[in-house]
């Protein structure tokens, strides 16, 4: 043993940390087999040599070579049974060996308990200010994983003021925390504090009686704690080495990945995983950059976080000053919106770190998140550290790499787009450089090879002189000047002559020799068409001007003849509704005296000639109200080869054999739209007009065919194919000043006395209403043909329906209500009302009839006239309609605007005789008078 305690045993230790300045005890693994090889006699000496190594004092050792030696102190005995030494020897090799912390606290709680006779032992950790339970190993459970805060528990006490702790009765001491310990087995304990110079842990030791702590118990835990801080400097010591390789070789992986041409978010993706890898606090990343405009995330990165999560940061707004650290998500008011989201994915903790450019411009966030509420570690911000601001570089280069890109491909696109080529001219080398864009102004494909002797035979004859002469003059020396020129190129392959505006500067060298000329070339030619025709509006400027104003005046003149027009159109057609109010009373009286026989032979003949006269006013409202637009109107389609033909028969019968009339009407014309009656009255119209004027005689030639009008056509209709119905006769025609104001309304072309003027108006009017047009052609001494244009049905004619005039109508009996606000009118028709068995019941407007209606008056027929003050006749009909419907309807009326009159209402126009009103009256009855050959047209 002496021999043993000459020699020294050596302490093997790791190289010193530089950042740090400690050393790690290992045992050399000789003193072990040293312990082993001694006599058994010598085993309690041995043990305590042993555990007073333990003992060492750091000043008394030296360095050699790297590792510490110390020399052991005085042995005194202690006996020591082979368990316990068994134990203390296992724990010395392990402790030896021990690669980190967590190694260190195992061995302590699996052998501590058996080297001291304890009940129970606990290693305890300082974590931010309080005492976490790690490991234990006890007869029953004790605080394994709790925490207290560390001025509340005896293990902090021990950390705080650096001495061990040993109490004999743990309730009869005030430091204990009764409440913690009163549920376990604990009487009796010692305390150890764990590291130097500042604890960071501690080792307790329990026991279930009160009992005195002897010296060696306390000896035997301290020299185990003391074993155990060498082991955990040199554990952590271990763990920065390899950290710190860790942690370049991820650098370099890092670092490669920056300068790789990869997608932004797979670079990034790859730096978390890295990230993720290196965290010894187990934190999960995420990389949020901010968009281009610096107001909204945009989420790049983050391998590990749930899918929904990531999905749902997308879009963020943000300000640059909410990069922070959320110690708790939980309780945070800035995650209110998300919270919810982010602890359902088990998310507690949030520490983003900033990344910026290398001007310091923010671009986002790299992001720590944990599933426990703790802070990163300072190894972990190292490297995120370093991170950020390698992202930041990446991020910057990738950005500024995309703008370039985009800014080249935008340059490319308006280079393409505006036909803008550059050229290169090398006079060292003889070459020329030309792009496609170039070469397709000279008609030069995009694959030929060009030289300069292209350029000067692609040139237009008429400008190669001058443009020649300005690309000397820019490439010498002396003069330097700019060429700028314009001129025309012929295209060598397609022949087309284009305009090119070329501009560039030659480069020289230092003695003045032009080494090169470059510049751009666009074509021109659009631009040079668009100059040439802006000459030649320019140059005829004036006489466009006074044509503008020509053809303005006309227009103004059509308007104002328009406007005439229109107001003539409205005063007529208000005189022949007043007209016709006239005429009912004289009409139906007359019709009465007639039908009577009033009066002898002389008094017939008087009746006669008024009833005549009375017809002739009828016709001339007629065409009044043609002419206003106001004649009700009823179209179908009419055979007008068969109304042509039929007119023509009568026309010639009037004429006298002086004129002679043709007539061509092929029979398979498609039908018109138009009414029937009008049209014959038109049409009777213009034969009239043709006939007086061919005072000594002529030929008429009434014709109708179809034609296709198209744009600019004279009558200024639609295009489309319409019916052309014309009376062309040889007279004396008319002047351009007559021909101007024919279809004026009382503006006679027969001369003063000889006509009403309002033939062609009605015609017109007609015309227009039927969606067509009255064209007249006409110049003195070669006659005048008027065409009327009518738009072509679709469908085939309609066969007129006459209705007779019976002799005698049928008598009814039943009860009717006449309202009419013309005392006259409503006298004459209540009496042929009451000739055709009517008990008549009088109003004098609207309201009265309302009136008589709601006192329950009885009637079978309304007659009702349309215009009327207050409530109309259409009006007073719905509401006859709707509260009494089978009572039979007639509405009478002056004129029949369409808008005021629905056309599902049976309508008699004013004035009208006794069998025009029991014609009307017939189908609403369900009857129909017999056929009679002189019966009056009313529909067709």
């Amino acid at each position: 043993m002496s021999r043993l305690r000459k020699q020294p045993f050596s302490t093997e230790f790791a190289h010193c940390c530089r950042s740090h300045n400690t050393a790690m005890l290992m045992l050399d693994s000789r003193f072990s087999e040293r312990l082993k090889s001694a006599h058994a006699e010598k085993r309690e000496s041995r043990h305590t040599l042993l555990f007073r190594h333990l003992q060492f004092e750091p000043d008394r050792g030296r360095r050699l070579c790297g590792r510490w030696e110390f020399r052991l102190l005085t042995v005194p005995k202690d006996p020591i049974g082979d368990d316990r030494l068994s134990h203390v020897l296992n724990a010395s090799e392990r402790l030896a060996s021990a690669a980190s912390v967590d190694e260190v606290v195992a061995v302590l709680r699996d052998t501590v308990r058996a080297t001291v006779g304890a009940e129970g032992v606990a290693v305890v950790i300082e974590n931010e200010g309080r005492c976490s339970y790690v490991a234990e190993d006890a007869v029953s459970p004790l605080w394994q994983g709790q925490n207290f805060l560390i001025d509340h528990c005896i293990s902090g006490w021990a950390m705080r003021h650096r001495k061990t702790v040993a109490i004999r009765d743990v309730r009869l001491d005030p430091r204990i925390p009764q409440d913690a310990y009163a549920p376990t087995f604990v009487r009796s304990l010692v305390m150890v504090p764990i590291g130097r110079p500042v604890p960071i842990s501690v080792l307790g030791a329990y026991w279930s009686e009160v009992r005195d702590h002897d010296p060696e118990t306390i000896k035997r835990l301290e020299s185990l704690a003391r074993l155990a801080t060498i082991a955990i400097e040199n554990a952590r010591l271990t763990q920065a080495r390899n950290r710190g390789a860790a942690l370049g070789a991820a650098q370099n992986r890092i670092l490669e990945l920056a300068v790789q041409e990869t997608a932004l978010n797979v670079t990034l993706d790859a730096i978390v995983r890295e990230v993720e890898a290196l965290s010894m606090s187990g934190f999960l990343g995420s990389i949020l950059l901010l968009n281009e405009d610096g107001n909204h995330l945009e989420h790049c990165a983050g391998p590990s976080l749930p899918y929904a999560y990531n999905e749902a940061v997308k879009s963020i707004a943000v300000e640059p000053s909410a990069v922070t650290a959320v110690a708790d998500i939980t309780n945070a008011p800035s995650w209110a919106d998300f919270r919810d989201l982010a602890v359902g994915q088990g998310l507690h903790v949030c520490w983003s770190i900033p990344i910026r450019s290398a001007q310091a411009t923010l671009l986002g966030a790299f992001v720590l998140y944990h599933h426990e509420l703790r802070e990163p570690l300072p190894a972990d911000m190292e490297i995120i550290d370093f991170v950020a601001h390698t992202v930041g570089l990446i991020v910057h280069r990738t950005r500024a790499d995309s703008a370039i890109r985009i800014s080249e491909s935008r340059l490319r696109l308006a280079v393409d787009h505006a036909d803008v080529g550059f050229w290169d001219v090398d006079f060292v080398n003889n070459t020329l450089v030309w792009p496609s864009q170039t070469k397709a102004m000279f008609g030069i494909s995009a694959d030929v090879t060009v030289t300069l002797q292209d350029f000067y035979e692609g040139l237009h004859p008429e400008d190669r002189e001058a443009t020649i002469t300005a690309f000397m003059a820019a490439a010498d020396p002396e003069r330097r000047a700019l060429y700028e020129v314009d001129y025309r190129t012929i295209g060598r392959e397609d022949g087309i002559v284009r305009w090119v505006a070329a501009k560039g500067r030659g480069v020289f060298d230092k003695a003045g020799l032009c080494l090169r000329m470059t510049g751009t070339a666009i074509e021109i030619t659009a631009r040079k068409a668009a100059e040439e025709k802006l000459r030649e509006l320019n140059d005829t400027l004036e006489g466009r001007i006074a044509q503008a104003i020509t053809e303005r005046e006309e227009v103004q003149k059509a308007l104002r003849q328009s406007q005439k027009m229109e107001a003539m159109g409205q005063l007529t057609g208000g005189v022949a509704h007043d007209f016709n109010n006239l005429l009912t009373p004289i009409v139906g009286t007359l019709d009465l005296l007639q039908r009577r026989g009033v009066g002898g032979e002389r008094e017939q003949r008087l009746i006669s000639g008024a009833m005549q006269s009375a017809e002739r006013a009828k016709t001339l409202v007629q065409r009044l109200l043609a002419f206003a637009r106001r004649q009700p109107l009823q179209t179908v389609p009419v055979d007008v080869a068969r109304l042509v033909s039929d007119m023509g028969d009568l026309v010639a019968s009037t004429t006298g054999p002086q004129i002679k009339v043709v007539v061509d009407a092929p029979q398979n014309l498609p039908a018109a739209i138009a009414d029937q009656n009008q049209l014959e009255m038109a049409l009777l119209n213009l034969s009239v007009n043709a006939r007086d004027a061919m005072l000594q005689g002529g030929t008429m030639r009434i014709s109708a065919s179809t034609s296709l009008v198209g744009n600019g056509h004279r009558s200024k209709l639609p295009p489309g194919e319409y019916l052309c119905l014309s009376v062309v006769d040889t007279g004396i025609g008319m002047d351009a000043a007559t021909l101007a104001r024919a279809v004026e309304p009382f503006f006679s072309t027969k001369g003063v006395g000889k006509g009403t003027g309002l033939g062609l108006s009605m015609v017109h009017g007609l015309a227009s209403q039927l969606n067509g047009a009255l064209t007249i052609q006409s110049s003195p001494g070669f006659g005048t043909n008027v065409e009327l244009w009518l738009p072509r049905s679709t469908t085939e004619s309609t066969v007129a329906l006459r209705i007779v005039e019976a002799s005698e109508p049928r008598l009814t009996h039943g009860i009717a209500l006449l309202v009419d606000d013309e005392e006259l009118v409503r006298a004459s028709t209540s009496y042929m009302l009451a000739e055709l068995g009517y008990s008549v019941i009088e109003a004098a407007s609207g309201e009265e009839a309302m009136q008589l209606m709601a006192h329950g008056e009885p009637f079978d027929l309304l007659v009702t006239d349309h215009l009327m003050p207050g409530i109309s006749g259409t009006d007073l009909a719905r509401v006859v309609q709707r509260s009494r419907p089978e009572t039979a309807i007639l509405l009478v009326s002056g004129y029949a605007e369409r808008e005021g009159l629905d056309p599902d209402l049976p309508r008699l126009t004013k004035p009208f005789r006794k069998s025009e009103l029991a014609a009307s009256l017939s189908p609403l009855r369900g009857e129909f008078p017999n056929e009679d050959p002189e019966a009056k047209v009313v529909a067709p």
